[in-house]
């Protein structure tokens, strides 16, 4: 009997731990970009029938320039929000730059908090002091917006982040049919390929975080993550010039760093190969300094790249045409061209450096 009761109150409680977990719901309507999310808040432990407006309703075209300044090169962005857009672009961010910088001329830190925490509290706020100019220094943003570089340590990692400023005279955003310039960023790396996130904004933001610890929601919370931006390839500082220079070294980063692009959907593998064995001709040409041999190296990498993409040629690698602004990605797919043009253009100005440095022999 006892056997039987113990069956009982098993299967009573197994049927109510599933009955409440099948109360959890998280239906999203493609039509209106929403979710429609039921769940038991995790502090409250009250039952709530909450919205959430994906942040992805936005028409994005991003225009990437470079140019040498004669200290640095300048990276300057122009961000369009189309008119079919149905929010303003509140978030402009330049990510997964793989490098971090470092502040020149840091101050140390020397003194012992526990023997002299006055000391220790004045090189620190130096540091910070530094840190901020470094910052203002690097990366520039328009009237009403703010700019920003964060670091992620543990990644190696760096970010360029522009938002609206937090006057009541600031704009909420890019809104739709409106073009912003003067995103600006000042760094001595030849370009690279990154992807700029965007985000669009709602009038009631709020955070995924009140979901309670269940794998049904962990699930749910990275699906709705994973649409709430749109991805756009930008030119970014990546490239570092090797110092004391060489070319053949500087040809072997640029070949690393492409390497990447195939994880970002900029290129295909196939194209990836040719443009590789190419490169491996460079770097072989750079190594014993022949101009002939670099010459034809990088008249063969640009051949390809520029084969695919109406128009382009070295003299687009620094600004292109308005009609070419790049558009948004889906970063986890495979390539939809043998070679994004913005990746294109980034082997354009970097082997054009590299073959002018060839010449001058330094």
């Amino acid at each position: 009997m006892k056997t039987i009761q113990k069956s009982l109150l098993f299967i009573a409680t197994f049927c109510y731990a599933n009955f409440m977990y099948a109360q959890d719901s998280a239906v999203y309507n493609a039509s209106r970009g929403t979710w429609s999310l039921y769940y038991q808040d995790a502090e409250t432990k009250q039952w709530v029938n909450k919205e959430y407006v994906q942040q992805n309703a936005i028409a994005p075209q991003v225009q990437s320039s470079v140019r040498w300044t004669g200290k640095a090169f300048q990276y300057n962005y122009t961000v369009r929000n189309q008119r079919l857009a149905k929010q303003a672009i509140d978030l402009f961010r330049v990510w997964g730059i793989p490098l971090i910088y470092s502040v020149p001329n840091m101050p140390p830190i020397t003194a012992d908090f526990k023997a002299d925490s006055e000391n220790w509290w004045q090189q620190r706020w130096a540091q910070s002091s530094a840190k901020r100019e470094f910052e203002n220094n690097t990366v520039k943003a328009p009237k009403g917006w703010s700019a920003g570089l964060r670091t992620d340590e543990e990644a190696n990692q760096t970010s360029f982040v522009f938002t609206p400023g937090l006057k009541d005279s600031d704009p909420s955003g890019i809104n739709p049919g409106d073009t912003l310039r003067g995103f600006r960023v000042d760094r001595t790396e030849l370009p690279g390929v990154t992807t700029a996130k965007m985000t669009g904004a709602t009038d009631e933001p709020w955070g995924l975080d009140a979901f309670p610890e269940t794998p049904y929601w962990e699930q749910k919370v990275d699906e709705i993550q994973d649409l709430d931006y749109l991805t756009v390839p930008v030119l970014a500082p990546i490239i570092v010039v090797p110092s004391p220079y060489n070319g053949a070294e500087l040809a072997k980063r640029i070949k690393t760093h492409m390497a990447s692009w195939l994880k970002l959907g900029l290129i295909t593998q196939d194209t990836l190969d040719r443009l590789n064995r190419s490169f491996d001709s460079l770097i072989a040409a750079q190594t014993y300094n022949n101009i002939a041999g670099t010459r034809e190296a990088v008249r063969e990498i640009l051949q390809e790249a520029y084969s695919h993409h109406r128009g382009l040629d070295h003299n687009k690698n620094e600004e292109d045409d308005d009609e070419h602004d790049a558009v948004p990605i889906n970063s986890k797919a495979p390539a939809t061209v043998p070679i994004n043009r913005v990746a294109a253009r980034t082997l354009s100005f970097d082997l054009m450096y590299l073959l002018t440095r060839a010449y001058v022999g330094r």
